[in-house]
């Protein structure tokens, strides 16, 4: 099944990384972010909806799964973030409240499945808000963390690993691996909101079903941090002034501190590897 979805996601995100050259359509990159970044505007993006094509493709294939809810979960939260995608394309990008509200509509639906197969705390409510924040929360962190040619996926990849015997687990890994193809530095393809926002989505859901929310922090410890940094930088910006990072999310300080993009994503993958095995030792060994 990995190899399946890696090489049917290869030749899908080949396949619209040419298309979207041929037509001249290609990301906006933000003049206020790295300086060496600006050399990276006119790369197509939105190379999430390839690959999710090719892990959905693989994944029906497989058959019933109990883990279904988790891909409708992520499929809801690619097609936002594809939304977004479009909308920042043809220069109306979601406003954050609405995305935010979309957010919580579909993690308040997911919670209130979830309720009847897991149980983390001996009070519902709480339990509820905690599927809720984690969904979330996840989103936007893996959001924030896709910043760099082959960072989120890379990433992400390396926190499905656990499950691998699950088959949802295997088609994703699969087919970020395609992914990964095209996304090494330098990129012929960003993966854009509608896959960073789908992987939050997705591993989040799957912590949550399988049993391991409380475990989600450790081993997403890069995206968490990568959120942290931004809400950091913001409050201490408007208390003093000041900038308490050369640049936020996290990633861009390291690049302004001296590290080649290269260097920060192989050393937030093997960070994320560490945090991972930990996690996976805490709960158990098991999958």
């Amino acid at each position: 099944m990995v190899a399946a979805a890696a090489l049917l996601s290869w030749f899908l995100v080949g396949l619209q990384a040419a298309l979207m050259r041929s037509f001249g359509v290609g990301k906006t990159v933000r003049s206020d972010g790295p300086e060496s970044h600006l050399a990276k505007a006119g790369t197509p993006s939105m190379g999430g909806v390839a690959f999710t094509l090719a892990a959905g493709a693989l994944y029906l294939l497989a058959g019933a799964d109990p883990l279904a809810p988790v891909f409708l979960l992520a499929a809801g939260y690619g097609l936002l973030g594809l939304a977004d995608d479009l909308g920042g394309l043809y220069g109306r990008p979601l406003k954050a409240r609405e995305k935010l509200a979309l957010q919580l509509l579909m993690a308040l639906v997911f919670a209130g499945y979830a309720l009847r197969v897991v149980s983390y705390t001996p009070w519902t409510g709480l339990d509820f808000v905690l599927i809720v924040v984690a969904v979330v929360g996840a989103a936007n962190a893996f959001n924030f963390t896709d910043g760099l040619d082959g960072l989120a996926a890379g990433v992400t990849a390396v926190i499905l690993l656990p499950f691998l015997n699950l088959p949802l687990a295997q088609v994703f890994v699969g087919a970020l691996l395609g992914f990964l193809w095209h996304n090494a530095p330098k990129a012929r393809i960003f993966m854009g909101d509608a896959g960073s926002q789908l992987l939050g989505a997705l591993v989040a859901g799957l912590f949550v079903l399988e049993g391991k929310a409380w475990y989600l922090p450790l081993a997403a410890i890069v995206p968490v941090l990568e959120v942290l940094s931004v809400v950091v930088q913001v409050a201490w910006f408007r208390r003093s002034g000041r900038r308490l990072l050369r640049m936020a999310p996290l990633h861009h300080h390291f690049e302004l501190s001296g590290w080649s993009e290269a260097k920060v994503v192989f050393r937030f993958v093997v960070v994320t590897a560490v945090a991972t095995a930990l996690a996976v030792q805490l709960w158990g060994g098991g999958g």
